[in-house]
């Protein structure tokens, strides 16, 4: 007796060899962008309906027009590149966009900007070397200026765990208003910078303390970062780490808003931080009066001012006008004009001259307050 199956489910054993198979199209090839090849990068983007795209990289004033092809693939060659992290980012019919097949962004509260390395041969002071390295550490904190939580991380040096009785100084290294704090050392590379310098004798091993610096800026807020600074993150590092003490141990350096909080908090607090460094800053019109009285002791407290800004940076005027009142008020200082502008490139040479400096003196705990 034959069995006679529903229309339905004879349809759904017809063997799979005679069902037609639609041709699956090609996937297009991924996009590489950037491509890197001896001091030469290929930056490439997708942009099919586009009348116009550049290539915009950080520290040049003009932009790169790129060329189209029949895929609608826009790409434009740099070659000659020095060896440096560079930031940088499309131009779309004047629409500014990320890389979106670059991966590694600028991380921030505007992330805009995507990065790429031109490395060394050998590698230069902010790459990793073939050295002993150093910890980064990532600690939460509640703000009691806030009431939120925030974070700070803290680097210390190489075998500082197989020193349980040594004490070491410390560094308050603050970053700029489009930053948070992991700016430092994801594109600051200071841990970097500051393992090879211990590497080569040419500076000593130190604690660096990278707080997120951003509060608000209303009326209200200006004292912020000062109080969360001196009453929350200094006792969290010294209850956690072993901080030598007195202000000769303690230093406070920052670039763009952060030595503007270095010239506000450092300067009003030398008891407490004798060696401050200043990236890309300068005093405001009103400062000589709100900061006057403090400068007039600078000297008898202070091992080290240093500035650094660049000739084309756009706060150049304003760190001119600082060092005309720190003349008028006989404030010893050392001032470092550099070529560029206002960007990564500048702040981690300077962080490298500046760190050789610190704590130079005959005894670790000598207090100068």
């Amino acid at each position: 007796m034959k069995t006679i199956l529903p229309l339905a489910l004879t349809l759904l054993i017809i063997p799979e060899a005679m069902v037609a198979q639609a041709p699956t199209p090609p996937r297009p090839a991924p996009i590489v962008s950037p491509e890197t090849h001896d001091g030469k990068i290929i930056f490439r983007v997708a942009a099919p309906k586009a009348q116009q795209v550049s290539l915009k990289l950080g520290g040049r004033k003009e932009s790169s027009p790129m060329q189209k092809d029949e895929r609608g693939i826009w790409s434009v060659t740099l070659e000659g590149l020095a060896p440096e992290i560079y930031e940088y980012q499309f131009d779309i019919d004047g629409y500014s966009t990320l890389d979106p097949s670059n991966a590694w962004l600028k991380a921030g509260l505007r992330p805009n900007w995507s990065l790429v390395e031109v490395p060394a041969n050998p590698p230069e002071f902010w790459e990793a070397q073939d050295v002993a390295h150093g910890m980064v550490t990532m600690h939460t904190f509640q703000s009691k200026a806030l009431g939120t939580w925030r974070t700070v991380r803290v680097y210390t040096p190489p075998g500082y765990d197989r020193q349980p009785d040594a004490k070491f100084p410390v560094l308050y290294l603050l970053h700029g208003s489009g930053d948070q704090d992991d700016g430092w050392t994801v594109v600051g590379r200071a841990n970097l910078i500051e393992d090879n310098l211990i590497a080569t004798g040419k500076a000593k091993p130190l604690i660096i303390v990278m707080p997120s610096g951003g509060y608000p800026r209303e009326a209200g807020h200006e004292n912020d970062f000062e109080n969360d600074l001196l009453g929350v993150i200094a006792p969290l590092v010294e209850k956690h780490y072993r901080v030598a003490s007195g202000a000769a141990n303690h230093a406070m350096a920052g670039l763009s808003m952060g030595g503007a909080q270095t010239l506000n908090v450092g300067v009003k607090h030398m008891d407490q931080f004798a060696w401050l460094g200043v990236f890309s800053a300068g005093a405001r019109d009103n400062y000589a009066e709100t900061h006057g009285q403090f400068l007039d002791g600078a000297n008898d407290k202070l091992q080290l001012f240093w500035l650094g800004v660049g000739e084309d940076d756009f706060v150049r005027q304003s760190e001119m006008k600082l060092e005309d009142l720190l003349n008028e008020r006989h404030v010893r200082f050392s001032s470092h004009l550099s070529k560029g502008g206002h960007t990564w490139t500048n702040w981690r040479h300077y962080l490298h001259d500046f760190l050789p400096l610190l704590f130079q003196m005959p005894s670790s705990e000598v207090d100068c307050s």
